[in-house]
């Protein structure tokens, strides 16, 4: 056995260094051929590149000058390879190489095969290119826009399926639309066939009330034919449309006849309404409170057998009139009533509310009046039934002066009968003095 062990080591043989160091330095020999060869022989290196964009612009040509767009391409994007020198191209990327149209030949609109330039964001030469694809196929028009507006009419709210709950009423006139307007863009030709825009509200809905809705569809119109083109956009699909819904009622309409004192019994005048009532509408719940609608007042004496005469119906803050009748005519037939002609002596003219410290005295001896009432009772009546009333509450006396004063005829034990004029009567008035002098009574009268 140790003869074998020392047999073994004598057939090891020790490492030679030298032949370490050689085969390194070898190594760096081969790498360093290798780079100058790189270098100096083989200096040029092929770049592939994918999805490289192509940039659309237009400007500096004769196309942007005649307006045109590009309206729709084939592609966006190419694959690309060239050669360059290595020191410059190894590392290029996407962003470092342009990719750009070739529009000598565009003139007018229409669709064209434009060629496609490559070139070097940094400034270098790249040659050998190869492009796919070489062109893209890219359609020109003029963009065009148009204005689509409710309040012309041109862009309008579908409500078919929106109803008023009974005793409401939705007024197409008052939507609000918002934005009212719409703007659509376009090549020139897709922009002219669109007509119209409509807003769909849907839901089946009973209103009851005022709401916002917001429409489930916005669609052009080319006439009464839906227009869809994806090269025509929209400013907005986002409107909202405010839907006012109105309170709905029927009023009757009366009038109010003033009679100038209280013995007059102005329930006892009947009259005809040419229309008895009319349909109002209202968001206001107030309206729920009003029964009626008052045309106005008509003055006793206006009023004999036959008088007609016509109101307008008031506007009101609370409602709005959706009957179509804007005035009423009123008459008074008074079937059974007559008018009689009188006469009134200086005795029978009286003065109320005279004030303490004024003298007024009647300067006239008669004054007649017409009178109007059921045929049976005036037949009956004379002159001595009747009296003049003359209320100086309602005037200004002032200093010494002489005038005409209203006076109200009337008949005082008949109630449904009085004058049809507006009788005036002379009447002269001073103040009195503060510390007049003792006169002596001469029993004179002057109807004080």
């Amino acid at each position: 056995m140790e003869a074998t062990s020392v047999k073994a080591k004598k057939n090891r043989q020790p490492i030679n260094r030298g032949n370490i160091i050689l085969a390194v330095i070898s190594a760096l020999l081969a790498v360093l051929i290798w780079v100058f060869l790189s270098v100096t022989v083989f200096t040029d290196v092929t770049v592939d590149l994918y999805d490289v964009g192509i940039d659309f612009d237009l400007e500096g040509s004769y196309a942007n000058l005649a307006g045109l767009s590009v309206i729709s391409s084939d592609v966006d994007s190419v694959n690309l390879s060239f050669t360059g020198r290595r020191d410059s191209y190894q590392d290029y990327t996407n962003e470092d190489v342009h990719i750009k149209l070739n529009l000598d030949n565009v003139k007018a609109s229409g669709a064209y095969d434009i060629p496609l330039i490559a070139e070097s964001t940094k400034g270098d030469r790249i040659s050998d290119v190869v492009m796919v694809p070489e062109s893209v196929h890219i359609v020109f028009d003029r963009i065009d826009t148009k204005i689509l507006s409710f309040d012309d009419g041109t862009l309008t709210v579908d409500m078919s399926s929106v109803h008023a709950a009974e005793g409401h009423a939705i007024d197409p006139e008052g939507l609000v639309v918002t934005p009212s307007q719409l703007v659509i863009s376009g090549p020139r030709d897709y922009i002219n066939q669109v007509t119209s825009c409509k807003l769909t509200l849907s839901g089946d809905l009973n209103l009851s009330e005022s709401v916002n809705l917001t429409p489930s569809s916005v669609s052009l119109y080319n006439g009464s034919a839906v227009f869809e083109h994806p090269d025509v956009t929209l400013s907005t699909d986002s409107f909202n449309v405010y839907v006012p819904v109105y309170i709905t009622k029927e009023l009757p309409l009366r009038i109010t006849i003033s009679g100038y004192n209280d013995q007059i019994d102005v329930g006892s005048i009947d009259y005809t309404l040419s229309t008895e009532s009319i349909l109002v509408r209202s968001e206001d719940s107030r309206i729920e409170q009003i029964n009626e609608i008052n045309l106005g007042y008509i003055d006793l004496r206006d009023i004999y057998p036959g008088f007609v005469t016509t109101f307008q119906i008031p506007p009101s803050s609370y409602y709005t009139n959706i009957s179509g009748i804007d005035s009423v005519q009123v008459s008074f037939d008074l079937e059974g009533y007559s008018t009689k002609r009188i006469s009134l002596s200086n005795s029978q003219i009286y003065m109320i509310n005279v004030p303490a410290d004024y003298s007024v005295v009647v300067e006239q001896d008669i004054i007649r009046a017409t009178v109007v009432g059921p045929a049976d009772i005036l037949e009956n009546l004379d002159q001595s039934n009747f009296i003049a009333q003359i209320n100086l509450m309602d005037y200004e006396l002032g200093a010494a002066s002489t005038r005409f004063l209203t006076a109200y005829i009337y008949a005082p034990n008949y109630p449904g009968v009085w004058a049809h004029d507006y009788t005036q009567v002379l009447v002269s008035s001073e103040p009195k003095p503060q510390n007049p002098p003792e006169q002596a009574d001469d029993g004179q009268d002057n109807n004080q």
